[in-house]
């Protein structure tokens, strides 16, 4: 095991998260799972047993909430006990109360009392799956929700007070015996299980700084009602559409962050994204953006059209390299949204029907951009996406 730190993420060693592995779903009886805990003190004195001899082991004081008792709970745990997780993504600041120590008592107080947190582990909680088998439907179907029995509550900063037990050393060789938060933050929440505010004192270093999502707020509200297009980066391993169009449809909040839910063309299903994880090229904001794009400036003709003239779906539309969204009906009839991009057109003749086919050659976004085949008489509809290439690649 590396060496553990205050504010280290540690577990029970019969959880099934591995140091680098926090996918795991988990089946059974999830209650029996232990939850994820934040190292609040270490205790590491240098004394021996006295029956074997041997230097008594490094201890760790681990924190939790308990979401059914509505309490912070803490237990000294010995170090061959538990395992060290790696960190993982969190849209709180976890790196905002490292230097805390280096300030006074006043300036701490102006500059952080009122402000949001909340416990280091609530990502791990907040994203932790439990599989169950479903039989009410007459079929076995296997499903999962989340396991959110240790996540913990976003607290607001009321006061900010010194740790009298900051450090100690030992006497006998100046080692630091205890190790633990400078500063106490007294934190107050909503506490669901007295349906009254509670109030605790926390360390600071186990507590990560809620960032203020106001302005992503405000910024989302106009292009929501007027269902502008985002243009969004994807995760691919293809060098084309390196981009996805996506149709904001509303926006969620996530415990303590806020995501927008969109309808993503390329993939066309419904995905979400969080906040701050989106750009824009065209805002002076301080957060990571993309275009926002009216609807009507990306998709342009449509096939079949009923105006004033007739225009139907021909080879002629599809041109080479050129971005489509079209509904296609495959030979079950099942029909079918998808957005591809046009590398040529195939031309075969069956002797035995004597017809003519002409089958449109495009990568296909449904399927990962694979390639495919598409039967000309089988698009029943088509839009065109204007300056596709530019737009995605």
């Amino acid at each position: 095991m590396g060496n553990i730190s205050i504010g280290d993420f540690v577990c029970l060693k019969n959880h099934p998260y591995t140091y680098d592995n926090n996918f795991i779903k988990i089946s059974a009886n999830a209650d029996m799972i232990p939850p994820i805990m934040v190292i609040s003190e270490i205790l590491n004195k240098d004394e021996y047993d006295t029956v074997t001899g041997k230097l008594f082991e490094k201890q760790f004081k681990c924190i939790y909430y308990s979401h059914k008792d509505g309490k912070y709970q803490d237990k000294w745990i010995k170090e061959s006990q538990i395992k060290l997780l790696k960190p993982i993504k969190s849209y709180l600041n976890l790196y905002e109360f490292n230097s805390i120590e280096n300030y006074d008592l006043e300036f701490l107080k102006d500059k952080y009392i009122n402000e949001l947190v909340c416990l280091k582990n609530v990502d791990f909680e907040l994203n932790k799956k439990k599989v169950f088998i479903d039989s009410s439907n007459g079929k076995r179907t296997e499903k999962e929700n989340n396991h959110l029995d240790f996540l913990p509550p976003v607290m607001t900063i009321v006061d900010i007070v010194k740790n009298k037990e900051e450090k100690k050393f030992s006497s006998r060789n100046a080692q630091l015996e205890k190790a633990c938060s400078k500063y106490l933050f007294k934190c107050k929440w909503y506490n669901h299980k007295t349906t009254t505010y509670s109030e605790e004192f926390i360390p600071s270093n186990i507590l990560g700084l809620i960032i203020n999502q106001n302005i992503y707020i405000d910024f989302f509200k106009s292009f929501l009602n007027d269902r502008f297009v985002l243009i969004l980066q994807r995760n691919n391993n293809i060098s084309i559409a390196a981009k996805t169009l996506a149709n904001p449809k509303e926006i969620i909040f996530n415990h303590y962050y806020y995501k927008l839910n969109y309808f993503d063309y390329l993939q066309q299903k419904i995905s979400s994204i969080s906040l701050s994880d989106i750009r824009s090229e065209n805002s002076n904001l301080h957060f990571n953006t993309i275009n926002l794009i009216p609807k009507k400036s990306v998709f342009g003709n449509n096939y079949p059209s009923y105006g004033l003239t007739f225009k139907q779906i021909t080879e002629d539309i599809f041109a080479n390299g050129n971005y489509f969204l079209i509904t296609y009906k495959d030979k079950l009839d099942r029909m079918t949204k998808r957005i591809i991009k046009v590398i040529s057109r195939d031309y075969h003749t069956n002797d035995l029907e004597n017809e003519d086919y002409v089958f449109i050659v495009a990568n296909c976004f449904l399927r990962d951009g694979n390639i495919r085949h598409f039967n000309l008489k089988q698009i029943t509809e088509v839009t065109e996406i204007q300056k596709g290439a530019s737009l995605l690649e």
